[in-house]
């Protein structure tokens, strides 16, 4: 599949919000307010994250998925519990398996957690764990923005990520052949409040933002694409954009993602903003508990889920 069109998202450099300058987080969060309710992605620079964290993680994702599969498979995932979701297992109704295969972790220390034992991939649940912490602090930081972004007190969001339901995937999209109309991950947008990208050596993440055209995403070095999902739709009353989005790895070689999802509490319930609801955008949701949603949403597409792995 060729690649018809490549863009840059807006990028906001986070550098002068860590350091605490004054004025720099209502600047920020006014990028943030036009990315998401213009494109519903934007890239972030300047983040504190160390880039070789980032590359070690990408390493850790390699080690895993190159461990032999009887291995993995002692780590199913399953409703109850995270883990490896395999080649195959990622399926929406008669569409055709996508391409990736997956582990899925959540807060270090949770029992829902299957990670590999030490002595079969040394230092991997370390590196991983200090990784996922990192990203956390991250998305509280993000929070902020995304609070004045919608015209709420900054502190506004903190209350329902205390802790966050987050998660730290790692995939392998294998140098396979698609068949017609399928993907490394098919279409979608994602279930939650914001997911969070590094920077990918290998390319294949296209986006479709609402009424516009498929267009491959160039992303800036050292960064992380950053989107909005579902309930951050539904909790800014449709003002912020979950944008379709999807996944092919066309390139001879194994692409590894590493995507960190940032998502509220199961409890919280989401209703649309007081900020963003006014006689001009009546409220256009009924509340929603956020675990009802995020139930239906992964066993519709993930076999592991439903109890019908492969």
């Amino acid at each position: 599949m060729a690649v018809m069109t490549t863009r840059t998202l807006p990028v906001i450099d986070l550098a002068s919000v860590l350091a605490g300058h004054p004025d720099s987080r209502a600047a920020a969060a006014e990028q943030v307010r036009s990315a998401l309710s213009d494109v519903g992605f934007f890239s972030i620079v300047g983040h504190g994250i160390a880039w070789d964290q980032v590359l070690d993680i990408y390493d850790q994702a390699a080690r895993y998925h190159a461990l032999p599969e009887p291995v993995k498979r002692s780590g199913l995932m399953s409703p109850r519990t995270m883990g490896y979701s395999p080649l195959g297992s990622a399926k929406i109704g008669d569409r055709p398996a996508a391409l990736n295969a997956a582990f899925f972790m959540a807060r270090p220390g949770s029992h829902r957690n299957q990670l590999p034992p030490d002595e079969v991939l040394p230092g991997f649940g370390a590196a991983v764990t200090a990784y996922y912490r990192a990203m956390d602090d991250l998305g509280h930081v993000m929070l902020d923005l995304y609070a004045l972004a919608a015209g709420m007190p900054v502190d506004y969001f903190h209350q329902f990520f205390d802790p966050a339901l987050a998660t730290l995937r790692l995939t392998h999209y294998p140098p396979v052949p698609a068949a017609q109309d399928q993907w490394g991950i098919d279409p979608h947008s994602d279930a939650g409040f914001m997911t969070m990208l590094p920077t990918n050596a290998v390319a294949g993440l296209w986006i479709r933002p609402d009424g516009g055209d498929w267009f491959a995403v160039e992303q800036e070095p050292e960064s992380f694409v950053v989107n909005s999902g579902d309930m951050l739709r539904r909790w800014s009353n449709d003002r912020f954009l979950s944008t379709t989005h999807r996944v092919l790895n066309e390139s001879p070689t194994d692409r590894y993602a590493i995507p960190f999802f940032f998502d509220p509490r199961p409890d919280t319930v989401i209703t649309p903003l007081p900020s963003l609801v006014d006689g001009q955008h009546p409220s256009r949701h009924e509340p929603l508990l956020y675990r009802d949603y995020l139930t239906a949403f992964m066993s519709e597409g993930y076999a592991p889920v439903r109890g019908d792995a492969v």
